[in-house]
């Protein structure tokens, strides 16, 4: 491990959940880039904060010195094949089969 990835923080997706009872929301790490655990960070209450705002740097709880970037995850991608199935499908409509095509 090189000098500048021990610097810059790595990224740790989050998912969003509530505390049941209450009114706390907190983001939940489930692997953490560093140790693999499972973190908490509140991410404010309920009916008042956005969420959204509480996303971005904290310090590691497994290593406070270390720190990572709190994040969503990303979006899949977009299946390709789809588009590329309607179109033959569209272009067969059109054909006329005879008895030596089936």
């Amino acid at each position: 491990m090189g000098k500048k990835d021990r610097t810059t923080p790595r990224l740790a997706f989050a998912s969003l959940r509530d505390m049941p009872g209450t009114r706390v929301m907190f983001w939940v790490v489930d692997d953490c880039p560093y140790c693999g655990e499972r973190h908490l960070h509140i991410a404010g209450n309920l009916r008042m904060a956005d969420p959204g705002e509480s996303l971005g740097e904290y310090p590691a709880p497994c290593d406070p010195s270390r720190v990572y970037e709190v994040t969503l995850p990303p979006r899949p991608k977009r299946k390709q094949g789809k588009e590329a199935r309607r179109k033959a499908r569209r272009e067969g409509k059109g054909e006329v089969r005879d008895d030596d095509q089936w």
